[in-house]
């Protein structure tokens, strides 16, 4: 079973490291952005709303733990932000390492996420997913997410 572990400032320097580089690739291979551009992008926007780390107010950063492990491995992360005013949390960023993908965490995290959204009567999650992440996009949609909306693109050289 997942449970929601708070970063410590630690998890989330390598978190952060990560995401730079993570993200910077997603930029780069769906804009087509030189990786240098990409890369500074990434930094940009990140640096950007996180500015105060884990301590960034309504910003949740979470390592997702198997309890039932003896060993309690940290198998991905969770960034939310939770808008108490517009009754709305958005996922910035929910990552599983490849090891642990298709055991059903995903699915674990998206419903606990309900659950403690539900209990802070939060109304909706949204989020985004890019189009080339099909496993993503299949699991939103199985647990009921629909599209909001579709930026579409069209390259005329390569």
């Amino acid at each position: 079973m997942i449970l929601f572990q708070n970063m410590t400032e630690a998890d989330f320097t390598a978190f952060k490291e990560f995401l730079l580089e993570d993200y910077a690739q997603d930029l780069a291979r769906n804009y087509r952005q030189p990786i240098d551009e990409a890369r500074a992008n990434s930094a940009n926007q990140i640096n950007r709303l996180l500015e105060q780390g884990v301590a960034t107010p309504s910003h949740h950063l979470f390592n997702l733990v198997v309890s039932d492990e003896p060993t309690q491995p940290r198998v991905g992360y969770l960034w939310v932000e939770v808008d108490e005013q517009k009754k709305r949390c958005f996922i910035y960023d929910i990552y599983l390492e490849a090891t642990y993908r298709g055991r059903g965490y995903g699915t674990q995290t998206l419903q606990l996420l309900e659950t403690k959204m539900r209990e802070q009567n939060i109304a909706y999650i949204g989020l985004h997913v890019f189009a080339h992440n099909t496993a993503a996009r299949e699991l939103y949609s199985k647990l009921g997410y629909q599209v909001a909306g579709v930026n579409m693109q069209k390259w005329l050289a390569d």
